[in-house]
């Protein structure tokens, strides 16, 4: 029977599960007194009886006749007619940290241990429905978030089926609401970014305009321009679904309600990419020609002026000696030379960087046969100089020994003039079972770490102490790192002032065939 003061209709009503009649009317009247309605009951059965009356709250005892208060929980927790009943258990023989433990784990909201004052029971009571009324609030809330997201969908459909007649249009056609969920996808927007239309429906516009991410604060500016004057067209950097980069121009317009309200955008846009490509490549050849001719009117203008002196200085000389005639026969040759090696960097600069990269023609070789070949060349051209060779494991590959030649020729001479006359310069020729390796060591000055960055990229010349005759046009090291690239290779450089400077090349042991395109791309 229930038991209430009138003057308190609207009280929390505790339903009180207590075998011993004593205790349950101290209990009753103790909960009265400070404003709650009391419900009674004196077994475990009989509390999930009136459990289903749905009271504010149990005060459930563990000890009872029939059935356990740690069953009575667990029954109750089970029935979703009254799991959400919250429920205070209290028990003056299970008062061990198991067995509270068991009670709270059971579902239990609270656990006393009996006698208990009754100043506490009445603050555990009301704090354990305080707790109950916020999680019946929050909800609240969050059902009013659902319903107000469900309706949002139905507005979001009946907008997809108003602009049905897009899903045709070759362009892309993006809808989303005012923080960039998308509603609306049509065919063009799958051609242009390779997402269906459900992969992308409640998926943000981030998901194909990943910058957007990182740069909120310009984003949100150019939102509020959409919104302020209505429109607004740019270019952005997509992704597409296959992770490529994709560029579009985007017309962004504000969608607004029937009273005026902005309420989503609609971006209409198409592939740039291929356009932009053009675009760069173009630029890219442009300033390509312009450092040809730089190079042509500076750089070849040189050996060619000292040959053309050398010849008029010869024809207008009579009875020159012959020491006279072989020096200047040595000018025009040395001159000659240095055009040749200039005019065959031209070409391979242009092939790399123009045409499909440089190409193979890749044989069976000797790695340190060609690295034995190279040393004697070299040390034939620089008489004074000290070169070493060491070689270790298995040289043999499939190379093409005249690029490799070129290669190695090329770190070896710039070792030996960057390097004091009185130092040895040291070729390492050696081999990993997939994989050779070639070194070139020198100790001359150590390269600038800011010139380590840039120090394989074209243009990039020696240093300003070097004698201009022997400085070269500054595509050797970028015409090194192509013939590394295309046999499947790289190529480091440490350089410092207690260890000098090494260049190490590792290629793989077998390039690719010419069928095989064995090239590198810029």
């Amino acid at each position: 029977m229930e038991k209430t003061p009138s003057s308190q209709p609207s009280s929390p009503v505790v339903l009180i599960v207590e075998d011993d009649e004593a205790k349950r009317y101290l209990l009753a009247r103790t909960l009265e007194l400070a404003g709650f309605r009391t419900r009674e009951a004196a077994t475990g059965n009989e509390a999930l009886m009136l459990a289903r009356e749905a009271p504010d709250v149990l005060l459930l005892e563990v000890r009872l006749p029939d059935v356990s208060g740690f069953e009575v929980s667990r029954k109750l927790k089970q029935d979703p007619a009254t799991a959400s009943i919250p429920i205070i258990q209290m028990s003056a023989s299970f008062t061990t940290t198991h067995d509270r433990t068991q009670g709270l784990l059971g579902g239990a909201d609270g656990y006393l241990v009996a006698p208990v004052e009754p100043e506490e029971l009445v603050a555990t009571l009301r704090t354990v429905l305080r707790t109950h009324e916020v999680s019946r609030e929050r909800e609240q809330l969050l059902e009013s978030e659902r319903s107000a997201r469900a309706a949002l969908e139905a507005a979001n459909a009946q907008l997809s089926t108003q602009v049905e007649i897009l899903a045709n249009v070759h362009d892309s056609v993006i809808v989303t609401d005012l923080s960039g969920i998308i509603s609306y996808w049509n065919r063009g927007a799958t051609q242009l970014f390779g997402y269906t239309a459900e992969e992308m429906l409640g998926r943000s516009v981030s998901t194909i305009y990943p910058s957007q991410a990182t740069r909120e604060r310009e984003l949100a500016e150019q939102l509020d321009h959409i919104i302020e004057h209505g429109e607004r067209t740019t270019e952005w950097q997509g992704k597409h679904k296959d992770g490529s980069e994709v560029w579009a121009t985007v017309r962004t317009v504000t969608m607004r309600s029937a009273r005026g309200e902005p309420i989503g955008f609609i971006g209409v846009s198409r592939d740039i990419t291929e356009v932009r490509r053009l675009r760069a490549e173009a630029l890219r050849r442009a300033e390509l020609a312009q450092q040809l001719v730089g190079i042509v009117s500076h750089d070849l203008r040189n050996p060619l002026s000292a040959i053309t002196l050398a010849a008029e200085s010869g024809l207008r000389k009579e009875g020159q000696d012959a020491a006279t005639q072989v020096r200047l026969l040595t000018r025009i040759r040395s001159s000659a030379e240095r055009m040749t090696r200039m005019v065959r960097e031209l070409l391979d600069f242009t092939q790399a960087s123009v045409g499909n990269g440089i190409t193979l023609n890749p044989h069976p070789e000797d790695l340190h046969e060609l690295a034995r070949q190279v040393v004697e060349e070299v040390q034939f051209a620089h008489p004074g100089r000290t070169v070493l060779l060491e070689c270790t494991g298995d040289g043999k590959g499939t190379l093409d020994a005249d690029r490799m030649a070129q290669m190695l020729t090329n770190l070896l001479t710039n070792a030996l003039q960057y390097s004091p006359p009185d130092t040895a310069v040291t070729v390492s020729s050696t081999s990993e079972p997939d994989a050779l390796l070639l070194r070139v060591h020198n100790l001359g000055r150590p390269i600038p770490p800011e010139d380590l960055e840039r120090i394989f990229e074209p243009l990039q010349r020696g240093a300003a102490g070097t004698d201009s005759a022997q400085r070269s046009i500054g595509l050797g090291l970028f015409i090194v790192n192509h013939i590394v690239r295309a046999h499947r290779g790289d190529i480091q450089v440490r350089s410092s002032q207690e260890k000098g400077t090494t260049f190490t090349v590792r290629i793989a042991r077998h390039a690719k065939t010419a069928e095989d395109a064995g090239s590198s791309t810029t």
